[in-house]
C-alpha cells in the first residue's frame, strides 16, 4: 500500500529544491500567503490542491535528478579574456575574432571584471574616442564563478540574471558558460527526440 505524502513533506520538498513559497505559487497560480498557510498548517487545504502541489515538485525534482549534466560538460573550454589595462578596441578586436559579445576581464587568475558588447557600443556611441582607451573605463561587475559540478539547472537560473559564467576548478578557471552554450545544449536534447 502506498503511503500519502503528508502537509510536512510539501514544504520539506520545496525547501530541498530550494524554490520560494512566492515561485511555488506563481508557478500553480496560488497565492504565497496560501502556500505559507498550508505549509504552517493554519488551513487543511482539499486534497485536489495539495495534490496539485506536490506533484508539482515532485516533478520539478525528478526533472533536476534527470539533467546529469554539469558546468564541465558543456561550457567552452577555451576562455577568451581581456587584462586590465587593455584598450576598448582590443576587447572589440578579440569579440569580433571569436564571434562573442562579452569578455571577462582576467588577470594573474583574478575575476576583475566583465565588458560587454552592448556596453561598448553604448559608450562609443555616446564618445567615439573612448575606442582607444583602457577597458576599466566601462567595466562592468565580474561574471559569477561557479564549480565544475554545477547542474545545469542551477546554471541556467543564474544565467538569466547574468551574460556569462566563469567555470573554476580547484581555483583555477576552466571554461565559461553563456547563453550560447545553452542553446547548443538544446539542439543536443532536440536531435536525441528526433
Amino acid at each position: 500500500m502506498e503511503i500519502l505524502p503528508s502537509l510536512d513533506d510539501i514544504k520539506r520538498l520545496r525547501k530541498k529544491l530550494n524554490i520560494s513559497q512566492k515561485e511555488l505559487g506563481d508557478a500553480l497560480n496560488i497565492p504565497q500567503s496560501t502556500i505559507s498557510r498550508i505549509e504552517n498548517r493554519s488551513i487543511d487545504p482539499p486534497y485536489s490542491k495539495f495534490k496539485r502541489i506536490y506533484e508539482h515538485l515532485e516533478n520539478e525534482r525528478k526533472i533536476r535528478e534527470k539533467s546529469k549534466k554539469h558546468a564541465e560538460d558543456i561550457m567552452t573550454r577555451k576562455i577568451q579574456s581581456i587584462k586590465s589595462g587593455s584598450t576598448i578596441r582590443e576587447a572589440v578586436d578579440l569579440m569580433n575574432d571569436h564571434e562573442i559579445s562579452q569578455l571577462p576581464i582576467i588577470e594573474n587568475n583574478q575575476n576583475l571584471g566583465s565588458i560587454s558588447s552592448k556596453k561598448i557600443q553604448k559608450s562609443i556611441m555616446d564618445n567615439p574616442e573612448l575606442i582607444n582607451m583602457d577597458v576599466s573605463l566601462i567595466k562592468e561587475l565580474p561574471f559569477p564563478e561557479i564549480d565544475r559540478k554545477w547542474n545545469v539547472k542551477d546554471i541556467s537560473d543564474l544565467l538569466l540574471k547574468y551574460s556569462a559564467v566563469l567555470v573554476k576548478k580547484n581555483n583555477i578557471y576552466i571554461g565559461i558558460i553563456t547563453d550560447s552554450d545553452f542553446l547548443k545544449l538544446s539542439n543536443e536534447k532536440n536531435d536525441n527526440y528526433q
